[in-house]
């Protein structure tokens, strides 16, 4: 069986919620959580869900239907694409220094990595590996950052970073990871010959840090905007009970995934893999994703790697 695959990066332009139903916390309606890390993610069934919609009418029934599968009750055969989950890669922390920061953490750079290294790419920067002895958190951050606080007591005085809550000690050692991984990540991102600027490169790389996975997930537990939401009844007044609380993943969130193809099966088995993976992912993609979406929620950018 032929499979190849392409990992694609898929980046919040507004708040987005992906349901799981009614929550057990003072939140009434959290967003999808990764059982074991607590980080937010986009299930892979929202995602084909949305692009079996964007795609639908494209003029090629036949490649349509081998790449997103029959439709029907009982089909004759399945999709040929599989979508993974998009999983947390870059997080939006408020920053009392350049406004916010661009924070990933040692785990969710190995998420990159892995799907970095199915398309054969193994020239990879390290990935730090914190330690905090003296009981301080410390963190990575490029040479052309603009969130260390200036003038911090002298040249020779530790260098901090105030992310949310948090005074984060800036570990040295690690500048070359953070410089090595950001433009990693802006090339995949921002490719040559793309509408992107070179004043986009340079936004992300000033933003960008890397934290321990603990600081990560602590943010992902207490950082991500709630919103209240009300329901107007007919009479232009808030229905009884009709208030809830909602938590949504902010703009500028960056998740990486993967897309799967396959040959087509059933009757249209003349379509091979790549042809039905450039169907999908020939070009960049700007759709809408998961609740809300006439109150501007889940905008999103899908861009493939190339």
């Amino acid at each position: 069986m032929t499979m190849i695959v392409k990992p694609y990066f898929l980046k919040t332009r507004s708040g987005l919620h992906c349901g799981i139903g009614q929550g057990l916390s003072d939140i009434d309606m959290p967003t999808a959580k990764e059982a074991v890390s607590g980080f937010p993610f986009v299930p892979g069934t929202s995602l084909k869900g949305v692009l079996r919609d964007y795609f639908d009418g494209s003029g090629d029934g036949a490649k349509f239907e081998a790449a997103f599968g029959q439709a029907g009750e009982v089909p004759e055969f399945a999709s040929a694409l599989s979508f993974g989950d998009a999983r947390l890669l870059c997080l939006p922390a408020r920053s009392y220094f350049g406004v916010f920061a661009h924070v990933c953490s040692p785990y969710t750079l190995r998420i990159l990595r892995d799907n970095l290294q199915q398309i054969g790419r193994t020239n990879l920067p390290a990935i730090p590996a914190f330690s905090n002895p003296d009981g301080v958190y410390h963190a990575s951050i490029t040479t052309q950052t603009v969130l260390i606080i200036p003038h911090d007591g002298g040249a020779d005085a530790t260098q901090r970073v105030l992310l949310e809550d948090l005074d984060l000690q800036i570990d040295a050692q690690f500048r070359n990871n953070a410089d090595q991984w950001a433009e990693t990540i802006c090339a995949l991102l921002y490719p040559d010959g793309s509408d992107t600027t070179e004043e986009d490169r340079r936004i992300f790389s000033e933003r960008f840090m890397i934290v321990p996975d603990d600081v990560l997930a602590f943010l992902c537990e207490t950082a991500l905007p709630v919103a209240t939401r009300i329901r107007i009844g007919e009479n232009g007044v808030v229905e009884t009970g009709a208030l809830w609380y909602e938590e949504y993943v902010p703009p500028e969130t960056l998740f990486a995934g993967i897309l799967a193809a396959e040959n087509g099966r059933g009757r249209h088995r003349e379509f091979i893999a790549q042809d039905l993976m450039e169907f999908v992912a020939a070009r960049p993609i700007d759709c809408q994703i998961g609740g809300g979406a006439t109150v501007g929620r889940g905008m999103v950018n899908l861009q493939f790697c190339r």
